[in-house]
Order: structure tokens, then sequence, then C-alpha cells
């Protein structure tokens, strides 16, 4: 039996309850949690905007310690410290062998199904969230998806970089591709923000604008490298800021983090003729963005999703660890408080108000 924060219905707090796991497959390990952050795609799920069907087992950002392996698992054994990724790449199809793993066929089939069952309660089948399930004592993933990581690098922070990290740093490193001494609009400064900045950061961005209608968020974004900061609650024209602090050109990166329709459109608004939008927040499905088409051809503008950063997650999670041992990435002033699986509910609370950054559940 294993703890775990288990989803019954849409719109309804997690229940903290007793489960059974399932024994892995051949392809599959058991993982001991030692840390899960609490992302908002997680909270999406509980209202409904992202399509995982209850029940299941929230959580996808985590970090642990193999405790079994498949018995057609060769490249981990128990002991070993990994990182969870929310892909699990094949290796093999159109995707993997074009170097893009991040978009592979399978891997992102399971992530929109969420119907893998591994947890049981009674008579009742319980998934977890995108392969991972994090918010759980224990789990069992595809070991392709269970990244290993130095030893000596600490699994709490180490957590951050299954989701947040990654996709943030990953946008500006892997997406974009920012080049030193361009400029960057970081639209929505919650952690996946944060991690934007501090990737575009890492490129040598000469300015670093970002965007929030939280304050304390943006107090937080100059620490992680912004120069600039705008609150769009007290500028109703932000996209006419960002191109007032960049000479009135516009930005050559727009990063949206909100996954709002009408953010995404003042984001293509704010970068200059040739910029290029990077959608990293996820609108609800079923919606729409609204952009001037002729902007498209006359001031080659360009609109480019980024999912996961782009991200080849055994080559670029290692590198991040690396990154954060030699004290060149931040991810410790990410934490804004270090919370147990019964405290779930509130920090999705807390994340809603605006409070924090991440909170971590620690096992």
């Amino acid at each position: 039996m294993v703890k775990a924060a288990v989803l019954y219905n849409y719109f309804e707090p997690l229940k903290i309850e007793s489960v059974d796991l399932k024994p892995p497959r051949a392809d599959e390990v058991v993982v001991k949690l030692a840390a899960s952050g609490v992302c908002h795609s997680d909270l999406s799920v509980v209202q409904c905007k992202l399509p995982v069907p209850p029940p299941v087992v929230l959580g996808h950002e985590g970090a642990g310690i193999v405790e079994e392996v498949g018995k057609g698992v060769t490249d981990l054994q128990p002991g070993d410290h990994v990182v969870l990724s929310w892909v699990q790449d094949c290796g093999s199809c159109y995707y993997c062998i074009g170097g893009q793993p991040h978009l592979c066929e399978s891997g992102v089939r399971a992530v929109m199904e969420g119907k893998e069952n591994v947890f049981r309660k009674g008579d009742i089948e319980i998934a977890r969230m995108v392969g991972v399930g994090s918010f759980a004592e224990r789990t069992v993933v595809r070991a392709r998806g269970a990244i290993k990581i130095p030893k000596e690098a600490p699994l709490v922070p180490a957590c951050l970089v299954g989701c947040g990290i990654m996709t943030g740093v990953g946008a500006a490193t892997n997406t974009a591709r920012v080049r030193p001494g361009e400029t960057c609009a970081v639209i929505g400064c919650g952690g996946v923000g944060l991690n934007v900045i501090q990737g575009a950061a890492l490129c040598g961005a000469a300015q670093i604008i970002a965007v929030d209608m939280v304050d304390q968020k943006l107090r937080l974004a100059k620490e992680f490298g912004a120069t600039h900061t705008v609150n769009a609650k007290e500028t109703p024209d932000m996209s006419g800021a960002i191109r007032e602090l960049t000479n009135g050109v516009g930005a050559d990166y727009a990063f949206e983090v909100v996954g709002a329709p009408e953010v995404i459109t003042q984001a293509f608004m704010a970068v200059r003729r040739g910029g290029k939008v990077i959608v990293v927040g996820v609108p609800a499905f079923g919606t729409d963005i609204i952009i001037p088409g002729a902007a498209l051809p006359l001031e080659e503008k360009w609109v480019v999703g980024s999912l996961y950063g782009s991200a080849n997650m055994r080559r670029d999670m290692p590198k991040i660890i690396e990154l954060y041992m030699q004290k060149k990435l931040k991810i410790d002033e990410l934490i804004s408080q270090r919370i147990k699986l019964e405290d779930i509910n509130a920090a999705f609370e807390a994340m809603e108000k605006g409070e924090v950054a991440r909170s971590v559940i620690v096992y």
C-alpha cells in the first residue's frame, strides 16, 4: 500500500488515501518518490482544462530512487537516482529518429489519453497522470521516463527539472534559441515563466522584460534575471509597454506562459517585425487564438509552440542538473514552501492566489 492524492471527480479536492501499486511491467520501474513539485498543469486537470480522466493520481514533476526494475530494463537498477519525464519517448518513431523525442508519437499519445492504471483502490482502477503520478509515495513509470542523474544531486530541488525548469529553460534555449544581445518579453512569471527568464539570461539576452499582474512575482523575476518589469494590471496596453521598452521596435521574442488566447494575441502585437511568439502556456482545449492575419506575411511574424522545452530529456535534464550544481541555474530559489502530501489542496489554493512560485511535496 502507498499513500497517494487521488482525483475522483473534476472540481473536487484531492483525497489522500492508501492505494495498491501494481508491479512493474517488463519495460517499467518502481520509483520511491523523494519529492514532487505542484505544477499549474495539475490544477488544470482538477479544473477540467486538460483532458485527463479521473480517477487519477496527479503529479508529473517528480524525482526519486529506483526500487525495482522490470525484467526487460537494462539501463537502470535499484538505487539509481532519477528525474521523471512525462513524455516517455519510444526511440523508434519518426520524431524520435528525427531528433525530436519530445514529440514522440506514443509518448504524446500517452500524455493525452492518461488511461494507464497502475494504482488500485479495492475494485477501482486508478490512472497515473501522464505516465507519472508523482503525488504518491511510490509510482510505476516506463524506464524511458526515468532519467538517471548523479547521486550527489539533491532530489528535492531536482524534482522541478521534471517539468517547470525543463519547460521554461528549454523554451529559451531550445525552442527560441535566443542569441546573445537579443530582447525577450516573458508574459507570466509563475514557476515556468521564471525559468524562461533564467533560460534567456543563460543565452545572454540583453533585455528581459517580465510581465505579470502580481508584484511579488515581478520581484522574483528580477532575482531570476529580468532587466525590466511590467505590471499588466496597472498597464492596460501591455504590448505597447513592451514596444516602448524596446525603443519602439518590439521584442525579438515574446514568451506567453499563461495559456490565455487574449494574452497570446497581445504577445503577437509586442514582437518586432520578424519576431517570434513562443507559446508555452496551454490554452483550454477548444479555444481559438485571434491574430491579425495580414501581419503574418507582411511583418513576417512567427507563432511557435513549445512543448516541454523542445527537449531531449536524456541530454538536457542531466545538463540542467549540472548547471545547478555549478550554481549557474537557480532551483532552490523556486521553492516557496516544502509541504506534506496532505497539504496538496492548500497548495493549489496558494497557487491560484499567486502566493507561490512552486510548492514542493517532500516525502
